[in-house]
């Protein structure tokens, strides 16, 4: 067996852009016989000039592919070239790095380019050179991925399937009739040939950038959503579904070799397959396009609730065929769908991400997170910011202990994907990608809705209507509840995921007025972080006792200004777990850190320990306060203090409600922190501590003045001094309270002098003493092992000899460790008995 080192040895350098991944083991060792080391120089043999060059990458890729039309095509040396010289004019040339000539040796059949890995200029140098020598076949690959391009005319190119053999044409190649064994066999995205969004970024490329259509999200949506029909259609196919069942042997043995399909006696069900319509197959521009047309409109027939009646697609028939010709070699009904979620998110404009902070949630992150929550067939799920639906749709996959195939559903899972799973997005593409994938998991229904799930009271009819029956009852408080029939806050959800967007903040005080953690030392926020009320929404979603998870940055578990939300919730749930995910997850759109927080929300029966807790301690509470105010009563805002020399219960406490302070000899000069601000109503603005002293001084120096005059005056100026010293005292009084809060020692005062912040400090430390009472173990954990680099493209599992390793379906594994996160919690969730985790 030969040793491939050497060749593994040069692509191991981080700058090498080239990769091997389309090759196989054998092609590898083959084109590795062509080398030989010499003066510390390792060269290559070309097999069509037999010279040796030096092993460059490309230069070793050029050879492998050499050898592949060699011996996989069979075409012969004498029709292969390498480093032609390509005329574009008197003037210009260039080197074209392989070509194949037709029959006669003269004139220019396929053209390959593989020193350029870029797509793009990678693209546009085969095109030019296709057009300049009327050359049908154009090839790009960088060794790790690969664009087959026909050259139907100049400048129109669509793709092909596959590349002829010696002895085949190009038009038998084009015109091959189509089924869903055909397209399971040749599909792209097995391992990790190519990818959904690279093919948008082709798309671009060659045919939408000059489309002249408003939106290319909208009308690759639709061709997505056509070839998602078209495939279903092929899989419910009664001949396919017996041939599934009675015929298992003879598929796989097509599988292994797609000619073996040949030999089964015409009547068998291989041999009379639903023909794939979403596929050029030699149609002319305006044939395809009249098919693709009807598979749209029979889609929208089946999966109702999408699209408008009257939408059409809009691309023109030529720019059409070259997107069909490219979407047509995928299969998008797979295990999990992953591959929509990748193009969509990059169709959604990036200005939209990055100030609505929205990102598809990676499947990885939702499995996790399913398999720690695990969501029964009777149970009622809710994300509400669904986005394309990941947590629902893989809530359903659970459920049904296998992939969402377009097969069917057994019938405990299609009652739960009919009738249990909900989602909510303020996003019409996200919805558009979230009602699609849910009614096709679903069987036909999707209980996803177009609303804004902060705002209740501006949802539509038909969201009010569809979450009616999910309203909590209030049954003990009639008032209540007839009040919650009318503002929709409390719901009795069993789970809920959800990864809300993480930037931007909410104004709105109507919005405002429903969410405690909208309330700051008893005064309504001016604005406050969406993630934030997201956090709080989500609580209210669940039943007592229902439980949650939800992606936050990672500044609500570690910053002092988010301490106050760290009360909030501990006071409304247990913390099961706080899964800490790697930087690179939401790459490349953002590179906050964000955190996984999984709660469950306490039962009336938890609540009522909890209250017995807190009435063990009121006893306490006096001798703890009544030691300090003793101590700390008669402080000046002016009056030195070491912060360390304060109990650390006060301490906290301080640091927690004022949040920040300032000392004479500084300036202000703090930003508030973005993620977790909250900014408190001041109709009279925020002055400095250094201008509220000078203007204390300014009235305090009147004040005196105006005491001064009032022994002298008659009687009359008397009582008007008097009103004036009146409200001059009110205002020192006002900025005595002011000045206070922003130093140590008058924040100390405020809390043993200030009916209403004692009131905060003692539900503070009472709720201190509950956490300590409590005491229960969470499971903290930490993905180490990033889903994907740091340009933000997944990494894959790979094999000795760098090539992507494919899972059961063949499709790339992604490397991550989050399938060990969640099997290390199941167990620790076995072990301290919650009731949805039991052996």
């Amino acid at each position: 067996m030969v040793n491939n080192q050497r060749i593994l040895k040069i692509f191991s350098t981080p700058d090498v852009k080239h990769g091997l991944s389309l090759f196989s083991s054998k092609e590898i060792n083959a084109v590795e016989r062509q080398i030989m080391e010499q003066d510390e120089k390792i060269f290559i043999k070309c097999q069509i000039k037999d010279k040796y060059k030096i092993a460059k990458p490309e230069e070793i890729i050029r050879q492998l592919w050499i050898y592949r039309l060699l011996t996989e095509y069979g075409y012969s040396k004498e029709r292969i070239d390498v480093e032609r010289v390509i005329y574009f004019g008197s003037r210009d040339s260039g080197l074209a790095d392989i070509v194949v000539f037709h029959e006669d040796i003269t004139h220019h059949y396929i053209i390959l380019e593989v020193k350029r890995p870029s797509r793009t200029a990678g693209l546009e140098q085969l095109k030019s050179y296709c057009n300049a020598e009327g050359a049908p076949i154009g090839v790009w690959s960088n060794g790790n991925e690969i664009i087959l391009l026909h050259r139907e005319e100049p400048n129109i190119f669509t793709s092909i399937p596959r590349l002829p053999k010696t002895g085949e044409t190009l038009e038998e190649v084009l015109t091959e009739k189509w089924n869903i064994i055909w397209l399971e066999i040749n599909d792209e995205l097995k391992k990790g040939e190519n990818t959904l969004k690279k093919i948008i970024l082709d798309l671009e490329e060659l045919a939408l950038g000059n489309a002249g259509v408003e939106s290319t999200f909208n009308e690759l949506f639709k061709l997505i959503y056509s070839k998602l029909y078209d495939e279903w259609r092929a899989i419910t196919d009664p001949k396919y579904q017996k041939a599934v069942t009675d015929y298992p042997r003879d598929i796989e043995k097509v599988h292994e070799n797609p000619e073996y399909i040949r030999d089964l006696p015409n009547k068998h069900p291989l041999r009379n397959l639903y023909q794939l319509e979403f596929h050029v197959g030699g149609r002319s521009p305006s044939e395809l396009k009249r098919a693709i047309d009807t598979l749209f409109e029979r889609a929208k027939d089946q999966w109702s609730g999408v699209f408008e009646g009257l939408e059409e697609i809009k691309l023109e028939a030529n720019h059409l065929k070259v997107c069909v010709s490219f979407l047509e070699k995928i299969k998008l009904f797979n295990s999990n769908l992953r591959i929509i979620d990748d193009a969509f998110e990059y169709l959604i404009p990036q200005e939209a991400k990055k100030k609505e902070g929205q990102f598809f949630t990676p499947r990885p992150v939702v499995d996790m997170v399913v398999k720690m929550l695990n969501p029964k067939y009777d149970e009622f799920i809710i994300d509400p910011a669904c986005g394309s639906c990941g947590f629902t749709l893989h809530s359903i996959m659970w459920v049904a202990e296998g992939r969402i195939t377009g097969k069917g559903l057994p019938e405990h899972a299609k009652d739960f994907a009919q009738n249990r799973v909900f989602g909510m997005d303020f996003g019409p593409k996200a919805i558009k990608v979230a009602k699609a994938i849910n009614l096709i998991a679903g069987d036909g229904k999707a209980n996803v809705y177009y609303v804004n799930s902060l705002a209740p009271h501006l949802w539509n009819t038909q969201a009010r209507a569809g979450l009616n029956s999910k309203l909590l009852k209030l049954r003990n408080d009639p008032k209540k509840d007839k009040e919650n029939q009318e503002r929709l806050l409390y719901f009795n959800f069993d789970v809920l995921m959800t990864n809300p967007p993480f930037a931007g903040t909410v104004k709105e005080r109507e919005i405002l007025r429903l969410y405690e953690l909208a309330e700051k030392n008893g005064k309504l926020v001016n604005k406050i972080g969406r993630h934030i009320l997201f956090l709080n929404r989500s609580l209210q979603f669940i039943k007592p006792g229902g439980r949650m998870a939800i992606v936050l940055p990672q500044g609500i578990f570690n910053n002092t200004t988010a301490e106050y939300i760290r009360r909030w919730f501990t006071e409304e749930a247990r913390i099961l777990a706080v899964v800490g995910l790697h930087v690179n997850t939401f790459k490349p759109h953002t590179g906050t850190k964000t955190s996984v927080l999984f709660l469950q929300k306490y039962t009336d029966e938890e609540r009522l320990e909890i209250q017995k807790i807190r009435a063990k301690y009121m006893g306490k509470w006096d001798d703890f306060f009544n030691k300090l105010k003793k101590k700390y009563q008669d402080l000046a805002w002016d009056k030195p203090l070491d912060e360390e020399e304060l109990p650390e219960e006060l301490k906290s406490f301080i640091d927690t409600y004022f949040e920040s302070r300032e000392e004479m000899e500084e300036e202000q000069n703090e930003e508030a922190e973005d993620e977790e601000s909250t900014e408190v109503e001041d109709k009279k603005g925020n002055k400095s501590l250094k201008e509220l002293v000078v203007e204390l001084r300014e009235i305090q120096g009147v004040l005196n003045e105006k005491e001064e005059e009032l022994s002298k005056v008659t009687m009359k100026r008397e009582k008007e001094l008097e009103k004036e010293t009146k409200v001059l005292n009110a205002r020192l009084k006002k900025l005595h309270k002011e000045i206070s809060q922003k130093t140590l020692a008058g924040q100390v005062y405020l809390v043993f002098n200030d009916e209403k912040i004692t009131n905060h400090l003692k539900k503070y430390w009472l709720d201190s003493k509950v956490v300590e009472e409590m005491d229960y173990p969470i499971f903290f954990a930490v993905n180490k092992k990033p889903l994907k680099d740091n340009t933000g493209e997944y990494r894959y599992e790979k094999g000795p000899n760098g090539e992507v390793l494919p899972d059961e379906y063949g499709h790339p594994i992604i490397d991550h460790d989050l399938e060990e996160i969640a099997e290390r919690f199941v167990k620790f969730a076995i072990k301290q008995g919650f009731n949805f985790w039991k052996e």
